[in-house]
């Protein structure tokens, strides 16, 4: 029995689609998989740009990782970032079970860590916002720190301000002990106990 034309158009049309995304996002495995992970990260975005990552939710960000908003990923069970990462806004960390921060690390708000598993910030890190570490296990600041804002500090470990720190704003102790403050350090405000 023949297919009427109707169809026919409409088997055609289909096929015109699966083709024209084939060509798009099946020519290499790299494309198919980033197309899936940001559908999936679709479901955790707003039409701003932010990406928030509920605590309950475990999968693997995609490496690269561009964020136009802000990353909330307060509370969150994932346990590692891409090594590369480009946040516009703001990114949060705080009590989470990330470790360690990405090799490329970008972002144009504060960055807050505190009580996170975070034990040790970049050589060279660039906050252009507020800076929190309270609460973490870091010992040591990196030479060469820029924080655009505010450094908090209160339950850390830190002891000493590294070479070359530049702190646009206040340094918030928190009750810590500095013993050593190096003599290019830069502090746009105050430092406050």
């Amino acid at each position: 029995m023949p297919m009427p034309m109707q169809n026919l158009t409409q088997c055609v049309k289909s096929l015109t689609k699966v083709a024209v995304f084939i060509s798009i996002f099946g020519s290499s495995s790299l494309y198919a998989n980033q197309f899936v992970l940001d559908v999936k990260l679709l479901n955790y975005s707003d039409s701003y740009g932010n990406l928030r990552i509920p605590s309950s939710v475990q999968l693997d960000l995609p490496d690269p990782l561009n964020v136009k908003g802000n990353l909330n990923l307060e509370k969150s069970q994932l346990t590692r970032l891409p090594r590369s990462l480009t946040v516009g806004g703001n990114l949060n960390l705080a009590y989470s079970q990330i470790m360690k921060l990405p090799r490329t690390l970008k972002v144009q708000g504060y960055i807050n860590l505190a009580h996170s598993k975070i034990t040790q910030i970049n050589n060279g890190l660039q906050v252009m916002g507020d800076l929190s570490l309270m609460g973490t296990a870091i010992s040591q600041l990196p030479p060469f720190l820029y924080v655009g804002g505010n450094l908090y500090l209160a339950h850390t470990k830190i002891t000493e301000l590294p070479e070359y720190l530049t702190v646009k704003g206040n340094i918030y102790l928190g009750g810590i002990k500095i013993k050593k403050a190096a003599e290019t350090i830069n502090i746009g405000g105050n430092i406050y106990q």
